[in-house]
């Protein structure tokens, strides 16, 4: 059922964006969604060789199997000085061009002067736990934690990265990819933003405690917000942030760090390592992207925050030991 579900809303994905979106991200507030972070993290300042990576559409094989990934380089790039990196993924049924679109994220890069990179899957799903089956009807039998663990290799060969700041995004199956990516890569990725998804894998053991941000919106009927129909570990949404504190040792919380129109963001904090864990709850928004310029199937959704833009202020802060 849920996968049904998942299917019929990835596919206006195109459609809709083909005609109704720019990448444009919709300003959103100034903000830090949290106190007890860490100071601003110091800057790998570490020569670089000649960088070739460039803005386009590249593939990648792992493991035998052919995937792609489609690369956003910004302005201010020069390869001479080392520069963070955001993975984005896109949902089930949906390809990296439709992210892009989707997201508005190149626009934030652009003002911020991070790469990112949207993979492409080969069958447009993730292997990222209970979600998602592919469209074959099984579940995706692929390495999908080391495809992403080849991707950051791959562009780290071609470009100026600073390894200490490499984060995980993305939407629907794309979240889930990030919270598994949280919890079998976290030497690799220093934080992570999912957005209208919940934990796929039931045994999550981080390598090290590291930050989160999930976004989601209580009128999500694809992945619900106070279900636990496709949650690994059997809990709701709030249920699922209230694990990722214990996890991450936070003695402080949930604390109401945010708040605007529609948009509540609760923080645990006092957590090891100095990371936070922070849970965005759009009252009322459905399976969508908040901040984007619309949502697929005319859902409702939100503008009070961006997840790309303000996603982007609470992954900047961290980097890894």
């Amino acid at each position: 059922m849920y996968v049904e579900k998942l299917g019929v809303v990835s596919s206006l994905f195109f459609a809709i964006a083909a005609v109704g979106c720019s990448n444009d991200s919709t300003p959103g507030p100034a903000t830090t969604h949290g106190d007890g972070a860490p100071d601003a993290p110091q800057e790998d300042t570490r020569p670089c060789e000649a960088s070739t990576l460039v803005t386009g559409t590249f593939n990648l094989m792992h493991a035998g199997v052919p995937y792609g990934y489609v690369v956003h380089v910004p302005p201010s790039y020069d390869g001479t000085k080392r520069t963070p990196l955001v993975l984005n993924w896109h949902p089930y049924g949906s390809t990296a061009l439709e992210e892009v679109l989707f997201t508005g994220t190149d626009a934030v890069s652009d003002e911020n002067g991070f790469i990112v990179v949207y993979p492409n899957s080969p069958d447009k799903s993730w292997a990222a736990g209970r979600c998602c089956t592919n469209f074959d009807g099984g579940m995706p039998d692929r390495d999908d934690v080391g495809f992403a663990r080849a991707l950051v290799a791959e562009i780290s060969n071609k470009a100026c990265i600073d390894s200490k700041r490499v984060y995980a995004m993305g939407m629907s199956n794309g979240g889930f990819m990030s919270h598994r990516l949280a919890c079998e890569a976290a030497d690799v990725f220093a934080a992570i933003v999912p957005v209208a998804s919940t934990m796929g894998v039931a045994d999550c053991r981080p390598s090290r405690p590291i930050s989160v941000m999930h976004h989601h919106g209580t009128g999500d009927l694809t992945v619900g917000y106070d279900t636990a129909e496709l949650s690994a570990e059997g809990v709701s949404v709030p249920e699922m942030m209230k694990l990722w504190g214990a996890r991450n040792g936070c003695t402080k919380g949930p604390d109401t760090t945010f708040q605007m129109g529609t948009v509540t963001c609760q923080t645990w904090s006092g957590c090891t390592a100095g990371v936070l864990v922070t849970l965005c709850t759009a009252e009322g928004s459905g399976h969508c992207w908040p901040g984007a310029q619309f949502c697929p199937g005319d859902k409702p959704f939100t503008k009070d925050i961006s997840a790309s833009r303000d996603g982007w202020a609470f992954m900047q802060k961290f980097m890894l030991p």
